[in-house]
């Protein structure tokens, strides 16, 4: 016996949901925010100045730790708790390529305070640069397990 609809037609095949269902990994990507928002009271350049003054645009900082800052505060905190909380496929796809830019601002700004004048990049830069990589690959791995 086949399973008919009353109007004697077939049942429609299941059309894939457009809510991603996270399940044990969203414990990783909310460390990686809480890492993320620690990373930004840490020092992260050779002149002391913590990631929110690196956001907010502290005076003598070069602009790729600020676009860095900036784009880790967007897709790494916001676009993590938008995907958190609404579970919507677009929004962690979204999350998924800016993460993923971000990472590579990271490694930019990295980069760039190597090469200028000071001490180098600060521990803070470090573990934004690792919690955002780690939120790239984790965002990336639900945007491209769409069925």
């Amino acid at each position: 016996m086949t399973d008919r609809s009353t109007d004697g037609r077939p049942p429609a095949p299941p059309r894939p949901s457009a809510r991603v269902d996270f399940g044990p990994g969203a414990l990783v990507a909310a460390v990686a925010v809480l890492v993320l928002l620690l990373a930004a009271v840490l020092p992260w350049t050779g002149l002391g100045a913590s990631g929110w003054e690196v956001v907010l645009g502290r005076p003598g900082v070069t602009g790729l730790p600020q676009l860095f800052g900036t784009l880790a505060v967007v897709f790494g905190v916001v676009g993590t708790a938008v995907c958190l909380l609404t579970g919507r496929w677009p929004a962690v796809f979204v999350t998924a390529a800016g993460c993923t830019i971000t990472s590579v601002t990271g490694l930019w700004a990295i980069w760039s305070q190597n090469t200028s004048a000071g001490t180098g990049p600060g521990i803070g830069l470090w573990l934004a640069l690792l919690a955002m990589i780690v939120l790239a690959v984790r965002w990336a791995s639900y945007a491209f397990s769409r069925r």
